[in-house]
């Protein structure tokens, strides 16, 4: 017997992506949230940025594409496909939509391809929050009958991993995104917020895009990994529990899955899943995870936030080649860390180490990969007060061991 914690992992086989979103529905009887004629269903897939989807920084058209041909055999009123992409412009999500191939799969199918940002918006309260009182988002949420989160296996430069939870934040809209990174510059802080964000969306069903997917510098400039994977479930905390066993990731690294766990959002023991299709161990495949900051071993906060803050502080550089000054990085910069070119003289856009926060927003939003992230630990550790402790530690220690001889 299915239950809300049955998640179906399917292969896609000879390119047959709709039909391995059929099998893994079906796997889990997703038919009982169709429970009758004229739903209006939302759909929220990855739409980070415009790029096209054999850069696997979007939700396939083809997975989409899927996804709204099963809920239209229920005869549903309407079916939204809505996102609102990085950035501060108002067109970004349209220019996402359109590039991506998104928009011409609603155009054929019949589904409304809208903005979040397009919509009237609403003041949703967060329910026993960890840092969000209450998220501003589209009322498309809350007319919604059904809400299918159709997020896509990326790994993350700040959150290690980008899927089911963390697909959610799409649904804040454009600029806020910026703000709330800086509102909460810190790894646990921000993976709260996620988690908090997500109970508000809340969707009823997830169908994860794993056909093409990013491994490396995600979510927008990795290497593409053609995984061939349709894995659904009710459960988004198992559902990214499930994803990190099968790209080699220990899911405690994954902060905002630990914190949606916390908040009763999920479960991470797998032993409480009931599976269908695939078997874990035959669709593994370890994906190249990026570094991130972190403290192997549990120390108090003020400290564990002065080495993310301090020693792990990365370097931001720019690829003079393929820079073109476009102005998209210090758009969307939330503390002002990045600024324009001063007229001829500089011939990539400026950064202020100060002032960074480390939020990766330049690195996701730039349309040409220029942006590169560099963490010099060695030179972070000699410049603070950590570091000239040790020093004289160091000193001391040899004129002890000078004056005993």
């Amino acid at each position: 017997m299915m239950t809300q914690s049955s998640i179906a992992i399917e292969r896609v086989v000879n390119e047959q992506v709709e039909a391995a979103v059929f099998r893994a529905l079906d796997g889990i009887q997703a038919e009982r949230l169709m429970y009758k004629k004229g739903l209006v269903v939302l759909i929220k897939p990855n739409l980070l940025m415009a790029k096209p989807p054999e850069q696997a920084a979007t939700t396939h058209p083809a997975v989409l594409k899927g996804v709204i041909q099963w809920v239209a055999r229920f005869e549903p009123e309407r079916i939204y496909v809505a996102d609102s992409s990085n950035g501060i412009r108002p067109g970004n999500t349209r220019k996402a939509m359109k590039v991506s191939g998104i928009e011409a799969v609603c155009e054929a199918l019949g589904a409304i391809a809208v903005p979040f940002e397009e919509r009237p918006r609403h003041s949703y309260v967060v329910q026993s929050p960890l840092v969000l009182e209450e998220v501003i988002s589209s009322t498309l949420l809350k007319e919604a009958d059904v809400v299918i989160n159709v997020p896509k296996i990326k790994t993350h430069g700040q959150c290690v991993l980008t899927c089911c939870i963390k697909n959610m934040f799409g649904t804040v809209i454009l600029g806020n995104k910026s703000k709330l990174h800086a509102r909460f510059p810190h790894i646990e802080a921000f993976s709260s917020a996620l988690a908090d964000i997500y109970s508000v969306a809340r969707p009823q069903l997830t169908v994860i895009d794993g056909y093409v997917c990013q491994e490396g510098r995600g979510p927008s400039s990795g290497d593409v990994v053609k995984l061939d994977l349709i894995i659904a479930g009710y459960d988004p905390v198992a559902l990214d529990t499930v994803v990190c066993k099968i790209v080699g990731l220990d899911p405690s690294r994954v902060i905002h899955i630990v914190k949606a766990s916390h908040k009763g959002l999920g479960t991470m023991d797998l032993t409480k899943i009931h599976f269908t299709g695939q078997a874990i161990e035959s669709v593994r495949r370890p994906f190249r995870i990026p570094f991130t900051p972190s403290v192997p071993f549990r120390v108090p906060r003020p400290l564990s936030e002065y080495v993310a803050t301090v020693l792990f502080r990365a370097t931001v550089s720019f690829d003079k080649k393929a820079c073109v000054r476009c102005g998209t990085c210090w758009q969307n910069c939330p503390t002002g860390a990045i600024t324009a070119p001063r007229d001829e003289v500089d011939t990539v856009p400026l950064w202020r180490r100060s002032a960074c926060i480390t939020c990766y927003c330049c690195a996701e939003t730039c349309p040409h990969d220029a942006v590169k992230f560099r963490i010099p630990i060695v030179k972070n550790l000699a410049g603070s007060w950590v570091g000239l402790l040790l020093l004289g530690c160091g000193v001391a220690m040899a004129w002890i061991i000078v004056t005993l001889l």
